[in-house]
């Protein structure tokens, strides 16, 4: 067990690395109510590939998804059911990377442990009930195709990473989901769902040696994969998404009274690990706040020419192997919209001059934030890191961003955007 103290901030955090390869951080919390508790599978959409023998062998898309779906429903019990039996709400989900599943409750810690850790370790897949569910799946996903603002989002990543394992909806497509078998669920769950692949995060009122002791218990059963066929699979991913092409410019239909625009742009394919990434990442948002907040001077600039309206807005996602940031707004000027944003970040990064104020008042803003959050149990365990940072946390943040200067910000900054990597999506 390493302990990672915060006296500044009152803050401990217990971190253990079972034998069986399984990573357990623990923030016990004793003034507070609640327990929050999450367990992560690094195991998401774009992982849709297993070994089969010697041999790679690709799944259908949308598996993991499904997969989550399928993991409460066992041969004769619901785990939601149990969950709420020992009164915790109790949740899922899976992003292009990652699988999880978390509870939140006041009451029996040590037994909603129990059904958390029994959730991901006993499967039970039955062909008429994966059938059924690929109706239910199925209907999810028109859903989302009908919504303009999923569309554009998605759409866009898949035109940064073309024909790449992001250039499709988390979900999949009806058909692709059409394809999973049981047996299919088997073999990536064996894959993907072992504990050298797998971290617990629990944070508020929980007593740390009962939950580890309990965790331990309940893991000694499962054996951990060999870690070079993981790291093998998720090269194999990495290098099928930084070896996709750029689509420049896309446009589709909808029927909308006011079209919807974005411009994407693809970050470098290096890959840093560790706090560096976090230094990174964080550095990243507080560029875009300073150009793109609403207290920059950009954005009133665009605001006052038109260019932008009350529906703008940008995301980013930087994870191992893939980093972009996508803006977004209704229009009907596309191509303006596209030459707009690259004009203020090149602005930006030829003179930095102006940026000091607005740096540091985004800087303290941010410092702000995360201070204020730190009475969130999910805020803190959601926000524990992962491998690709190597657990780096919020209180850990806190002391990056005091650090960070101007220049470090806007030489990333440079080092990210790259003109030539963009790609434009309409929908109109």
């Amino acid at each position: 067990m390493v302990e990672v103290r915060y006296d500044n901030l009152n803050e401990t955090i217990h971190r253990y690395d079972l034998d069986n390869g399984m990573k357990v951080m623990i923030d016990p919390k004793p003034g507070f109510n609640s327990t929050y508790g999450i367990l992560n599978v690094h195991f998401g959409a774009i992982n849709n590939v297993r070994l089969n023998g010697d041999q790679l062998q690709g799944m259908p898309l949308g598996i993991a998804h499904f997969l989550e779906h399928k993991m409460f429903d066992k041969h004769d019990y619901d785990s939601s059911d149990r969950f709420g039996k020992f009164g915790s709400d109790s949740n899922a989900f899976t992003s292009f990377d990652q699988t999880s599943y978390l509870f939140n409750t006041t009451s029996h810690v040590n037994d909603n442990l129990d059904v958390l850790i029994d959730l991901v370790q006993h499967p039970y897949f039955d062909e008429k009930k994966v059938q059924k569910e690929q109706g239910i799946i199925g209907q999810e996903i028109l859903m989302y195709q009908d919504d303009p603002s999923s569309r554009i989002y998605f759409d866009t990543i898949g035109n940064l990473y073309h024909g790449s394992p992001l250039d499709h909806d988390i979900a999949g497509t009806v058909d692709s989901i059409a394809e999973i078998t049981a047996d299919d669920l088997y073999a990536m769950y064996r894959q993907y769902y072992v504990p050298n692949n797998m971290d617990l995060m629990l944070v508020g009122k929980v007593d740390k040696d009962q939950a580890i002791a309990r965790i331990s218990d309940l893991e000694k059963a499962i054996k951990p994969i060999n870690p070079t066929q993981i790291a093998t699979l998720k090269q194999k991913t990495n290098e099928a998404i930084q070896k996709s092409p750029i689509v420049a410019s896309d446009y589709s239909e909808m029927n909308l009274s006011t079209g919807k625009v974005a411009v994407g742009f693809r970050g470098p394919s290096d890959q840093v690990y560790g706090s560096q990434f976090s230094k990174n990442e964080l550095s990243l948002g507080l560029f875009l706040s300073m150009i793109f907040s609403e207290d920059s001077e950009s954005y009133q600039r665009l605001y006052s020419e038109g260019i932008i309206n009350d529906s703008f807005g940008y995301d980013f996602d930087m994870e191992a192997g893939y980093q972009f940031v996508i803006f977004a707004e209704d229009s009907d000027h596309p191509e303006l919209f596209q030459q707009s944003i690259k004009r203020e970040i090149k602005r930006a990064l030829d003179d930095a001059s102006g940026l000091t104020k607005i740096f540091n008042l985004i800087k303290r803003e941010e410092i702000g934030q995360s201070i204020s959050v730190m009475n969130s149990n999910s805020a803190i365990a959601n926000q524990m890191g992962d491998p690709l940072n190597e657990y780096t946390n919020i209180f850990d943040e806190v002391q990056i961003l005091n650090q960070l200067s101007l220049s470090e910000v806007i030489d990333f900054a440079k080092h990210f955007f790259d003109f030539g990597k963009t790609t434009l999506k309409v929908i109109s």
